[in-house]
């Protein structure tokens, strides 16, 4: 299910039995794998790829600009697994 007021980039991709709560925004170029649970307010940023089964709960944002002081704009991929609980 995917709640109303969600806000999801076009490029994303979600498979089946996919959640996505209240408020959330999920950008451009983001993997989420089957049975994946995303709660409310979440953000999820570009190239992002979430495995399967995992559970991301209210007012996480995952996949934002590293905080390196040495990053400088290039492209960063975040992936995470199967099977993990994000709070």
């Amino acid at each position: 299910m995917i709640h109303p007021t969600a806000i999801i980039h076009p490029t994303a991709q979600l498979e089946a039995g996919v959640s996505i709560g209240a408020f959330c925004i999920v950008g451009e170029q983001v993997k989420i794998g089957t049975g994946t649970q995303i709660g409310p307010h979440v953000v999820i940023e570009r190239w992002t790829e979430i495995g399967r089964d995992n559970q991301i709960f209210q007012f996480a944002s995952v996949g934002a600009a590293p905080q390196d002081l040495k990053f400088k704009g290039e492209e960063t991929w975040l992936v995470i697994g199967d099977r993990n609980r994000i709070r």
